[in-house]
C-alpha cells in the first residue's frame, strides 16, 4: 500500500473510476499511479466490488492484511504493483526493531528515576513507601523491556536465520523453515508476534513487535524463502 498516496499526479483513469465508484457507492480510501484502495468490510462486499470494478479493467491485488483491515486493493496494472511491493519488501531493514520501539525503555528508566524520593531535589508530594515501590517496579520494567527490545537483532546468513533475543543468539536453519506467520500478541495494543513454523511441526517465536514492523518482518522472511533461501 506504500505506492498508494494522494501526493502522486492524478492518473488518467482516476476521474472515470471516481465517478463510477460514487454511482456504485464504493468508498475510495486512497489512490496512486497504478491502483486504488477501496473500503470492503466483508468478503461478500469485496467480491461485489471486484466484479464491479472489473468492468473498468481493475484486478484485485491479494493481501491478507487488507482483508483483515476491511479494504481492497485493485489495479489496472497488477504486475507493476506487485513489482513495487516486492522491491519495498526486499529493501526493508529487519535487522533491528523500529526506532519508536527502541526508545520505549528510556521512558521507563526516566519514570523509575523520577520516583526515587529527593533524587532530583524536587518536592516530595507522596510518601516514600508509595513512590519507592513504584520506582522499583518501573526499574524492573526498564530492565525487562530494555533486554527485550535492545537485546533483539536479526541476521540472515547462508546457513540460516540468526536471531538474538534477550542478548542471546540462536540460529534456525533455512531448510527447517516452512512458513512465517504474524499473530495477535497476548498483550499490548497494536502488537503482534512473528512465529516461524518448522518442518518438525514445532514453531519458534521471533518476538513481539509493533504490528507494522511485525508484518514487514513476516513479509521479508517470506520473500527470502521464496527466493530459495532454504536451498542455499
Amino acid at each position: 500500500m506504500a505506492i498508494l498516496t494522494r501526493a502522486q499526479d492524478r492518473p488518467a483513469w482516476l476521474d472515470e473510476t471516481s465517478n463510477f465508484c460514487k454511482s456504485a457507492r464504493i468508498t475510495i480510501v486512497a489512490w496512486g499511479p497504478n491502483g486504488l484502495l477501496v473500503e470492503a468490510k466483508s468478503p461478500e462486499r469485496a467480491k461485489e466490488i471486484a466484479s464491479q470494478l472489473g468492468q473498468l479493467g481493475f484486478k484485485v491485488i491479494e493481501n491478507e492484511d487488507n482483508d483483515y483491515a476491511g479494504i481492497l486493493e485493485l489495479s489496472q496494472n497488477p504486475a507493476a504493483v506487485q513489482a513495487a511491493i516486492q522491491a519495498e519488501i526486499a529493501s526493508f531493514d529487519v535487522s533491528r526493531r523500529h526506532l519508536g520501539e527502541q526508545i520505549e525503555p528510556i521512558f521507563l528508566a526516566f519514570c523509575s528515576l523520577l520516583l526515587v524520593p529527593g533524587l532530583f531535589g524536587n518536592d516530595v508530594r507522596y510518601p516514600s513507601w508509595i513512590t519507592l515501590p513504584l520506582g522499583l517496579l518501573s526499574l524492573i520494567g526498564f530492565v525487562w523491556d530494555g533486554s527485550r527490545i535492545w537485546g533483539w537483532r536479526l541476521e540472515m546468513v547462508p546457513e540460516g536465520l540468526r536471531v538474538q533475543q534477550y542478548f542471546r543468539w540462536s540460529t534456525i536453519p533455512w531448510e527447517q523453515i516452512r512458513t512465517v506467520e504474524s499473530v495477535d500478541a497476548a498483550w499490548g495494543r497494536n502488537q503482534e508476534s512473528v512465529v516461524v513454523k518448522l518442518a518438525s511441526g514445532s514453531s519458534v517465536r521471533l518476538g513481539t513487535f509493533n504490528f507494522l514492523f511485525s508484518r514487514k518482518l513476516r513479509d521479508r522472511l517470506r520473500y527470502e524463502l521464496a527466493q530459495g533461501r532454504r536451498d542455499q
